[in-house]
């Protein structure tokens, strides 16, 4: 980033996204603070500033494009107006451009704008070894760049009284089936006293199911906060640590496979250790027996969290990856 002034970001989503956060207006500040670059950031809308907005960022990259900068396109795959003039800009402007891929979205949508822009883009930038051995076949220089999680110094400090197990993202799809299949058994089969927090659930009719579920199980504390605000970073840190384990399923299939490993790392970010799938990009992070545990299925689950519990405070302290 050093050789590079100035950075025209045009993101695919708002800050709601994780992926507009993490791997676009997280870096672009850093970018800003540690490089003192300049950057122009652009989520796409339809009401008149964002258009505004979007007008004058990308009538200077076309026209009078700034020294030494680049343009970064990310995971935008519609074909609106919006897809169709940014693969113009890059076509036009293709010198120092990147596409940016964090999740394999050419399985769940028209892949062709996707595949455009690897064509007619410079390089590629994606969050997974799956996604790159996908997109090679488009563009070869490709670089893998794994989601990052802001430090802002929030690190926890010590195990909970009462033992606490999280979990962090949006409550659905395969994450909602792996949660259900493999770790809410595990958790009910538990036995003691402790909490359970599943940080993104989506609606009033998740809440009541994962309450439902936990109903006969008076020895659990279910926590389900509902409207996130997933743009107050210290907030999701600070809730992130008082966590004792997190949780970090993935499942078996291509999708899956191509995540960036997020909560993983937002997990060890914050020095809480990891329960995970041991599947990519979770095993770039999870160092077994170290920072976390790989677990297969239920049994798995049940194993490693009772092993967490049965920690003393300094067996935790030493066993984990908390700082004092």
């Amino acid at each position: 980033m050093k050789e590079f002034k100035h950075i025209y970001w045009f993101s695919y989503y708002n800050e709601d996204s994780p992926s507009v956060r993490y791997r676009g207006k997280y870096i672009l500040d850093y970018f800003q603070n540690t490089y003192n670059g300049k950057y122009s950031f652009v989520t796409p809308g339809y009401h008149p500033k964002k258009l505004v907005r979007f007008l004058r960022v990308y009538c200077s990259a076309l026209f009078v494009r700034k020294k030494d900068s680049i343009i970064v396109i990310q995971r935008v795959q519609s074909k609106f107006i919006y897809a169709f003039l940014l693969q113009f800009l890059v076509s036009v402007r293709r010198e120092n451009t990147v596409y940016d891929l964090d999740d394999a979205d050419y399985l769940e949508v028209d892949a062709q704008p996707i595949y455009n822009f690897a064509k007619r883009c410079s390089m590629l930038s994606v969050g997974s070894h799956a996604i790159r051995n996908h997109l090679k076949q488009f563009n070869s220089n490709i670089s893998i760049t794994p989601s990052p999680t802001p430090n802002i110094g929030v690190v926890k400090r010590k195990k909970n009284d009462l033992f606490t197990i999280g979990w962090i993202g949006s409550f659905g799809g395969d994450h909602k089936l792996t949660m259900i299949e493999q770790v809410f058994p595990a958790i009910k089969a538990l036995g003691i006293d402790c909490r359970f927090e599943v940080l993104g659930a989506l609606s009033e009719k998740d809440v009541r199911f994962i309450h439902d579920y936990f109903q006969e199980s008076k020895n659990i504390e279910v926590i389900t906060p509902l409207n996130v605000n997933w743009r107050d970073e210290a907030f999701i840190q600070n809730r992130i640590a008082t966590f004792d384990v997190g949780i970090a399923t993935l499942k078996d299939n291509e999708m899956q496979r191509s995540k960036s490993g997020i909560k993983a790392k937002q997990y060890l970010n914050n020095g809480v250790p990891v329960l995970g799938t041991n599947l990519p990009e979770n095993d770039w992070v999870i160092e077994e027996g170290k920072n976390g545990f790989f677990c297969s299925n239920s049994d798995d689950f049940l194993q490693q969290l009772k092993y967490f519990a049965a920690l003393s405070e300094d067996e935790y302290d030493t066993t984990c990856v908390t700082h004092s």
